[in-house]
């Protein structure tokens, strides 16, 4: 199994999970979902920037990263915010559900881009 499938795995199991776990507290099951499933869509939206930005220039990829990551929070902030405004109530059940599908995504990202995230290695030796 390659590691960029291992993520939405997970995820798509943190989605499971925490409908389980709301349904079991009797929380809204549909606000778990939603939460942890945005959490799955903050991934996706960070697996295809990572792969634009690497066929980018320098300059592009800092608009792709920056572009990425002001669409992925509003995305987040947004259906957060709608959910607020119609289900007081299901509010927390999705925030904390998208708390904790994030941390586990944040998580992965170690696992899923090692390489990636090293960069190429520079030896520096006095002169």
């Amino acid at each position: 199994m390659r590691r960029q499938a291992v993520a939405p795995l997970v995820l798509g199991g943190m989605v499971v999970g925490c409908t389980a776990a709301a349904a079991a507290l009797g929380r809204p099951a549909w606000a778990a979902a939603l939460g942890a499933g945005l959490a799955l869509v903050s991934w996706a939206f960070e697996y295809l920037g990572w792969r634009r930005a690497k066929q980018a220039s320098f300059n592009g990829a800092v608009a792709v990263a920056l572009g990425g990551m002001v669409l992925r929070m509003a995305v987040v902030l947004g259906v957060l915010v709608v959910v607020g405004l119609f289900d007081r109530a299901a509010f927390a059940t999705a925030a904390l559900s998208f708390l904790a599908a994030f941390t586990v995504s944040t998580g992965l990202r170690l696992f899923t881009f090692p390489t990636e995230a090293a960069g190429p290695r520079h030896e520096v030796r006095p002169q």
